[in-house]
C-alpha cells in the first residue's frame, strides 16, 4: 500500500471542474474547404481538460481556468493549431484546420482518450481516468492492469504484460529511466507506484513494439511526461485513515515550485480490519516530492524532480509457509533525482538533454532463518541526449545517445558464513528512428538501436519497423522489432558473462473511433533467446521460450450521458525454459485468460462518481511435488469485484471512499509444499493467498488556499 492520499487527487481536479463556477468556449473546426471535421481533439495546454468535436464539427469545453488560456487542435492529417483565447472571449471560435502529413506519433488525443501509433499503444490515460477506476485505490500501475495486455498477479501488484515478468516492463519519467518504480510491501501484498498520476501529463502504455529509444525492457514501456509548467499556486492537506499528507505549489512569472509531504501508518487500519499477517511494526512509510520548473522563454523548458521515500515493516513469518517462525525486519531507503532541458529552436530542431539518479538501500533482519541478515544496494545513473526535427512532410528524424552506468551489491550473513558480491558495468548505446509520412494515410517508422554492454563486453543491435494505414477512419497496424536486457543481478553476481536476453515481437492490429467509442483488435507474438538458465550447477544463456495471444478492447462513452464503461478481454499462451525451469513450462506468473469489466457514472445532482470494476483471470500454474512433471497443476481463478464513490462536501472539501473484493473471494495465487506424510503422495499444500481480502479506504481532500481545488501531489 503506497501513498493512496496523493494519487486519489484527482478527484479534486474532476469534480471541481464539474461543480464549480465555470465558463464554457465554443467553436467550430473545419477543414480547408470550410467542411466540418467530426472527432478533431480540442484541449487546454497544460491540462487534461479536453473535449472533441461533434459531426457538424461543433464543440463546448467547460472550464474553471481563468485569465488567457492557449486552446489546441489536434487531428490526424492536419498540422496542430493553437490559438490564445482570453476570458473575455464569448463570441464561437471558427477554427480553420491547415491539411499536413503528419505522423500518427504525434497525434495525441487527451483526456483518457487513445493515443494512435503504429504500435501496441492503448492508451493515453488522464489522472481523472486512474483515480476513478475502482480497485485501483488511485494508483497507477493498478489502472493500467485493467487494460489489455497486462495480467493479473494479485500478489505482486507489479506490471505483467503480454506473457512477460515484471522486469521486462520498463518506466520513464521525462524520458529518463526509473530504476525502482515500485513500493516494497509486507509478505503477499501487492506493491504501489512510488509516484502520483498528478505529477504527470502524459501517461502512456504501450504493451510491445515501442520505439528503439527505450532500452533495457523486454515486454512494454511507460512513457510518463510531467508538466512543462504549474502557473496557479495552491495549498491543501488530506487527512486518511491511513495517514496524513500535505504540501502545495508556489507559481512565479516563469517558474513554480511545488512540494508533497506523505506518512503512512497501517497500524489503526490493521486495528479495525486484521489481516493475516502476525505484525510487530506496522508498515509505515513516509515519503517527499518536489519539482522546480523553469519556463526561460516559451520555447525553452528546465525541470528538476527529486523524490525520497523510507519504508519499513517488521512481521512474525507463518511457519505453515516458511517452516520456521522469525522475525521478519525491513528497512529501505529509496531516492530519485531527474533533471531534463527542452529547447526548440526556430529553425524546427528540439534538442532533449537529461539526467537521472535512482539509489535504492534495503536491509532485512531474519530474511530466511532467524538470525541471519540480508543488505543490498543498488544505484544507476542514466544520461541521455537526442535532437528531432521535421525536414519536409515526408521525413522526421530522431537521434540520440545515452548512458546507464550502475552498481548493485549484496552481503548475506547467518550464523556459519558471510557472503558478499558485487557488480558495476555500464550500458552504452545510440538510436535513431525515421518516420515516413509515405500517402496521408499511410506511415512507416524505422528504427534502431545499437547498444554495447560492459559486463560482458558485448554488442547487440536492435531493428525495428512499424506501419500504420488509416482506411476511412480504420486503422490498420503491424509492427516487427528486436528488444534486449541484460540478466536479473542475481544471475549477473553468479555469471558476468551471460548474453543479454533477447526477445522479438511480431504485432498486428485494428483500432477504430466512432461517436465516443473506442475499439481494438491486436494479435501477437513474441519470441525469446538467450534467456538466463539455471540448469544443475551450470548457469548459461541457453534458455528459451514464446508468447502469443490476442487483445482486445471496447470504451463506451456515448450510452448515456455521464456514463462511460469498458471491456477488455486478453488471451495469452506463454512458455518458457529458464532460470529454474529446466523444460519448457508456463512460467507461474502467466494466466491464459484476463477480463475486466469497469464502468464509471457521473451524477451531478448528487455531488458524486460511482465507479465499479470487476477483474477476472483463469487459474495460475503451479509445481506439485506429489504429481510428474514441472507447473503440473492450476489454481482457481482469480476474480475482484470493486467499487469507489467521490463526492464533493463543498468546492474545497472532497470525500472519497473505495472497497476491493466485495464479494470476499478466496482468491489463491500459488501452493507452497512441505513433506507431511499423512498428506496425498507425502506433502502439505498450503495456499498463498493475499493477506487480506478486502482492503477500504476513505480519505478527506482540503483545500487550504488557492482559487483551485487542492491537488495532494501539487504538480
Amino acid at each position: 500500500m503506497r501513498r493512496i492520499s496523493t494519487f486519489i487527487a484527482l478527484l479534486l481536479i474532476g469534480i471541481v471542474s464539474v461543480f464549480a463556477q465555470q465558463r464554457a468556449i465554443e467553436g467550430k473546426v473545419l477543414d480547408e474547404r470550410s467542411k466540418p471535421i467530426e472527432h478533431a481533439n480540442i484541449f487546454i495546454k497544460g491540462t487534461t481538460e479536453g473535449t472533441s468535436s461533434d459531426t457538424e464539427g461543433h464543440f463546448s469545453l467547460v472550464t474553471n481556468q481563468r485569465g488567457d488560456i492557449v486552446l489546441c487542435v489536434l487531428m490526424l492529417g492536419y498540422s496542430e493549431f493553437t490559438i490564445t483565447v482570453s476570458e473575455k472571449q464569448s463570441a464561437p471560435l471558427l477554427i480553420k484546420m491547415r491539411p499536413d502529413n503528419v505522423t500518427l506519433d504525434d497525434v495525441v488525443v487527451v483526456a483518457g482518450n487513445f493515443k494512435l501509433k503504429g504500435e501496441s499503444q492503448w492508451g493515453g490515460m488522464s489522472a481523472v481516468d486512474i483515480a476513478t477506476t475502482a480497485g485501483s485505490s488511485g494508483d497507477l500501475y493498478r489502472s493500467l492492469q485493467t487494460l489489455p495486455g497486462a495480467q493479473m498477479v494479485g500478489e505482486s501488484g507489479k506490471l505483467y504484460v503480454r506473457g512477460g515478468e515484471s522486469r521486462e516492463s520498463q518506466t520513464y519519467i521525462d524520458e529518463m529511466h526509473v530504476l525502482s518504480p515500485y513500493t516494497t510491501t509486507g509478505s503477499n501484498e501487492p506493491v504501489r507506484g512510488r509516484y502520483s498520476p498528478f505529477m504527470f501529463e502524459g501517461i502512456n502504455f504501450s504493451t510491445g513494439g515501442y520505439s528503439s529509444e527505450y532500452a533495457q525492457g523486454l515486454s512494454s514501456v511507460l512513457p510518463l511526461t510531467t508538466k512543462d509548467s504549474s502557473p496557479i499556486s495552491k495549498m491543501g492537506i488530506n487527512p486518511s485513515f491511513v495517514g496524513l499528507a500535505g504540501g502545495g505549489t508556489k507559481a512565479f512569472s516563469k517558474s513554480s515550485v511545488s512540494m508533497n509531504l506523505d506518512y503512512e501508518n497501517l497500524g489503526p487500519y490493521n486495528s479495525v480490519f486484521p489481516d493475516n499477517l502476525d505484525w510487530i511494526k506496522p508498515y509505515q512509510i513516509f515519503s517527499g516530492e518536489s519539482q522546480i520548473r523553469f519556463n526561460t522563454d516559451e520555447n525553452t523548458v528546465y525541470k528538476t524532480y527529486v523524490g525520497y521515500d523510507r519504508t519499513s515493516f517488521a512481521y512474525h513469518t507463518n511457519p505453515l509457509l516458511e517452516n520456521s517462525l522469525r522475525d521478519l525486519n525491513l528497512k529501505e531507503n529509496n531516492l530519485y533525482i531527474n533533471s531534463t532541458f527542452h529547447r526548440k529552436t526556430e529553425s524546427g530542431y528540439k534538442f532533449f538533454a537529461g539526467g537521472a539518479f535512482s539509489f535504492k538501500k534495503q536491509q532485512i533482519s531474519d530474511a530466511k532463518v532467524s538470525g541471519d541478515s540480508f543488505r543490498d544496494k543498488e544505484w544507476e545513473l542514466h544520461l541521455k541526449t537526442k535532437a528531432t526535427k521535421r525536414f519536409t512532410n515526408f521525413l522526421r528524424l530522431n537521434v540520440g545517445v545515452e548512458n546507464f552506468f550502475r552498481h548493485y551489491q549484496m552481503a548475506y550473513a547467518d550464523s556459519s558464513s558471510v557472503h558478499k558480491s558485487s557488480i558495476n558495468h555500464s550500458i552504452s548505446a545510440l538510436f535513431a528512428t525515421a518516420t515516413l509520412n509515405i500517402t496521408v494515410n499511410l506511415s512507416a517508422e524505422l528504427s534502431s538501436r545499437a547498444e554495447y554492454t560492459s559486463i560482458n563486453s558485448s554488442w547487440n543491435y536492435a531493428p525495428r519497423l512499424a506501419l500504420s494505414y488509416n482506411l476511412n477512419g480504420v486503422h490498420f497496424s503491424g509492427t516487427v522489432g528486436k528488444y534486449s536486457q541484460l540478466p536479473e543481478n542475481k544471475y549477473l553476481l553468479l555469471n558476468q558473462g551471460l548474453s543479454p536476453e533477447n526477445c522479438i515481437h511480431y504485432i498486428g492490429g485494428i483500432y477504430h473511433e466512432k461517436k465516443n467509442k473506442v475499439y481494438r483488435l491486436e494479435a501477437y507474438y513474441k519470441k525469446y533467446t538467450d534467456l538466463a538458465l539455471q540448469n544443475s550447477d551450470v548457469l548459461n544463456s541457453e534458455g528459451y521460450g514464446y508468447s502469443k495471444g490476442v487483445d482486445l478492447f471496447f470504451n463506451d462513452r456515448a450510452l448515456f450521458k455521464n456514463f462511460e464503461y469498458m471491456l477488455a478481454y486478453s488471451f495469452n499462451l506463454s512458455k518458457r525454459k529458464y532460470q529454474e525451469y529446466t523444460e519448457l513450462a508456463v512460467p507461474q506468473f502467466s494466466t491464459k485468460h484476463n477480463a475486466t469489466f469497469s464502468l464509471k457514472y457521473n451524477i451531478p445532482s448528487l455531488k458524486t462518481i460511482w465507479g465499479i470494476t470487476n477483474r477476472y483471470a483463469s487459474g495460475r500454474p503451479y509445481y506439485d511435488p506429489a504429481k510428474e512433471g514441472l507447473m503440473n497443476s492450476t489454481t482457481k481463478c482469480f476474480n475482484s469485484l470493486d467499487m469507489s464513490l467521490t463526492y464533493l462536501a463543498s468546492k474545497k472539501v472532497i470525500i472519497y471512499a473505495s472497497a476491493s473484493n466485495l464479494l470476499g473471494r478466496k482468491n489463491v495465487y500459488n501452493y507452497t509444499f512441505t513433506k507431511d506424510t499423512s498428506g496425498p503422495g507425502g506433502y502439505r499444500g498450503t495456499p498463498v493467498s493475499a493477506s487480506s481480502d478486502h482492503f477500504f479506504y476513505v480519505g478527506i481532500f482540503i483545500t487550504l488556499s488557492g482559487k483551485t481545488a487542492y491537488d495532494v501531489s501539487n504538480f
